[in-house]
């Protein structure tokens, strides 16, 4: 099945290319009669980067340390940073999958005394060259998502997205969504609320290895 899938994929960009080309002999013909063309070289080593941008490399590894099963504990601020948390417990699985390219998260809990779940994927994207996610949960009926960088020497991941308030009439708040590193067996994830200042966290998330 997965020869069957590359045949094809290699199908399809060859078919784009040839299509590229055809437009571009065109356009050129136009202009001064001259019609370039990709030669099967040129093809070939285009195909091989463009196969090589599909597989999973060593940004993908850096997120290996997410992998396992954790005890989780949340904060939520309702009146700000400095005001007494809401605190509930919860437990979260993170694993490969799609061939080790996207970590997925489930995530078990409660909010606001009601049962609480999350699903989330977090990958490298090769093309864009930086770390994307995407959350989703049973308190929500929209899906957050959230991109960044992970600085090779950092052990902070900041991802920014978009929320909304929809109690205060307000849509579309820029967020920065902080991943921080503690050690193997630990880490913890953090909301700020840019829109109010750039230390406005309004969530805690800690995770500890089970």
């Amino acid at each position: 099945m997965k020869a069957r899938w590359l045949v094809l994929a290699l199908a399809a960009v060859a078919a784009t290319f040839a299509w590229t080309n055809a437009a571009r002999s065109g356009d050129d013909e136009k202009k001064d009669g001259a019609a370039p063309e990709f030669s099967a070289d040129e093809m070939q080593k285009q195909m091989e980067a463009w196969i090589e941008s599909l597989k999973p490399g060593e940004s993908h590894k850096r997120l290996e340390r997410f992998v396992g099963e954790w005890n989780v504990e949340m904060k939520m601020y309702p009146g700000g940073p400095g005001s007494e948390p809401m605190v509930t417990k919860g437990t979260s699985k993170i694993k490969w999958i799609l061939g080790d390219r996207y970590l997925e998260e489930e995530f078990k809990g409660s909010m606001m005394g009601q049962p609480y779940e999350g699903r989330g994927l977090q990958g490298y994207n090769n093309t864009r060259n930086m770390y994307e996610a995407t959350w989703a949960s049973s308190m929500d009926t929209h899906i957050y998502t959230m991109k960044g960088t992970w600085p090779p020497d950092s052990n902070v991941i900041n991802l920014y997205g978009e929320m909304d308030e929809p109690t205060l009439n307000v849509y579309g708040r820029t967020v920065n969504y902080r991943t921080t590193i503690i050690d193997k067996d630990h880490h913890k994830f953090e909301i700020f609320d840019l829109a109010a200042r750039p230390d406005y966290k309004v969530i805690e998330i800690t995770y500890t290895r089970q």
